[in-house]
């Protein structure tokens, strides 16, 4: 009778982790095969405010552009501005609150990809600028 409910116990433990494991797998991060899905697309606020692109640095308008003013951390229309409410941690329309109720939208060819946000994890459509930047080598 102890070693059924030892191994009962065991699966139960072995169940839970893998459903852990598995919902944590499907959330939104971004495989190197995806990131053509990205390059060029537009990066659009909640306000319908452009917020630059997504692709290789070279981009003039690229988020991951040092020059660009879409990854300045001065200008308000850039998501690495802190002070700004697409980049600080506490505005629903930030990219870095991860409760943001209404962050930036990812669009190409005109459809909708997903969101632009640090979290949730458990939430699939929405995508980490920080992911998207070094799992396609964009910086």
């Amino acid at each position: 009778m102890m070693i059924i409910n030892f191994h009962y116990k065991l699966n139960i433990i072995v169940l839970c982790i893998s459903l852990i494991f598995c919902n944590h797998s499907f959330s939104g991060e971004v495989n190197s095969w995806e990131c053509y899905k990205f390059e060029g697309s537009r990066i659009i606020g909640d306000d319908e405010e452009y917020l630059g692109s997504i692709g290789p640095s070279w981009m003039q308008d690229s988020i991951f552009n040092s020059s660009s003013q879409y990854s300045s951390q001065w200008s308000q229309s850039s998501i690495f501005n802190n002070n700004s409410k697409y980049g600080n941690t506490y505005s629903r329309h930030s990219a870095f609150n991860d409760n943001a109720s209404s962050p930036p939208k990812i669009y190409k060819d005109g459809e909708l990809i997903g969101f632009l946000s640090v979290g949730p994890t458990w939430n699939h459509n929405r995508y980490s600028p920080y992911d998207i930047k070094f799992t396609c080598d964009w910086d």
